[in-house]
């Protein structure tokens, strides 16, 4: 495994599409490894030229069995950074675009390697020309891509730095369009278990299941559908390839990050319930405080209103009103008394000549 440089400084972050080793994302970790590892064998003594390097980790697993790297990317950035990161006799790196390789002549490259990149480019075909251009004869194209029906269809997932991604039938096409020899192979991450030889013995058997689980019940499965398409291609003679590969942590790191996400999930989902239950809680207190608080109004001004009506100020006003309420009566009755009396003397008096 390569090595990083001791104090190297991280001059890229993960984004979430470019892997970086140090990556939260076990499963990506676990897909990205895996491809550079599995082409370990097909590269070694070649002169490699690794297309979207990216952080470098790849280029520098790479090195470890060809004869010599380079490794490209069209972001200065991540060429900064793995030059500052891995450092080997037998590797390099460079900024380059997959579809402009004229700084390499013809013919230089034993293998063309291309993970998780050809989705990324608009002009595919012109990918394809470069690299064809720059493999010597019988050299080896090593490119995966991700099967877009499982990948996103079937997810409703839409990577934004995808441009055209590609199905299992459109990426054969694309790749025998300019290659004699094809071969496909499915990847997808896995969990599960193994049993290893701890002596190995001649003539050992290779042995693998696969299994599903199906409602409260496990069955035997068949081969996967394929989540990414690993491809090796040539125009000479294919090198013999490995019916399937595997690889292990025995640390269980994705099983370790799947718990930290249902904890993650289950803390987040109690702290919103929590959040609720203190907002229904303030709620009632401001509403049992607006109803204290009228109440209190309500019997302020109650008292208010009987000590006006105690006063003997108000007992001395009720009093005026009543004499006032009596005046009517009696200005009636004087005019109703003085009427009698000026009838009473016009008849006394009689006519008048």
């Amino acid at each position: 495994m390569p090595t990083r440089r001791a104090g190297a400084p991280r001059l890229i972050d993960w984004t979430g599409e470019r892997l970086v080793p140090w990556a939260p994302d076990v499963q990506v970790v676990y897909e990205h490894f895996h491809r550079y590892l599995w082409a370990q064998p097909l590269v070694a003594g070649r002169r490699v030229l690794d297309l979207a390097s990216g952080e470098g980790f790849g280029s520098a697993l790479l090195a470890d069995r060809a004869h010599a790297v380079v490794g490209v990317d069209n972001d200065a950035r991540a060429i900064e950074h793995s030059r500052a990161n891995y450092a080997a006799p037998n590797l390099e790196f460079a900024v380059a675009s997959a579809d402009d390789l004229s700084a390499f002549p013809d013919s230089s490259f034993g293998a063309v390697v291309a993970f998780e990149m050809i989705e990324h480019v608009p002009d595919q075909e012109a990918v394809l020309r470069e690299v064809a251009r720059v493999l010597a004869p019988g050299g080896l194209l090593i490119v995966s891509t991700p099967e877009r029906r499982a990948y996103s269809d079937a997810t409703g997932f839409a990577n934004p730095y995808h441009t055209h991604e590609l199905t299992q039938e459109e990426f054969a096409a694309l790749l025998e369009s300019r290659f004699a020899d094809v071969a496909l192979f499915a990847q997808r991450a896995v969990t599960g278990s193994r049993i290893d030889a701890l002596e190995p013995r001649p003539g050992a058997l290779h042995h693998s299941v696969r299994i599903e689980q199906a409602g409260d019940e496990w069955r035997e499965a068949g081969p996967p559908e394929p989540l990414y398409i690993v491809a090796v291609a040539t125009n000479g003679t294919p090198p013999p390839l490995p019916s399937d590969s595997s690889l292990s942590d025995y640390g269980l790191a994705l099983v370790a990050e799947a718990r930290a996400q249902e904890r993650t999930v289950r803390d987040q989902r109690e702290a919103e319930l929590l959040a609720e239950r203190e907002r229904m809680i303030a709620e009632v207190n401001e509403r049992t405080r607006e109803r204290e608080e009228a109440h209190a109004r309500a019997q302020r001004a109650e008292d208010e209103a009987r000590r006006v009506t105690e006063s003997a100020s108000w007992r001395a006003l009720e009093r005026a009103r009543g004499a006032l309420g009596r005046v009517p009566a009696l200005e009636r009755a004087l005019r109703a008394v003085a009427g009698l009396a000026f009838r009473g003397s016009r008849r006394s008096a009689g006519p008048r000549d």
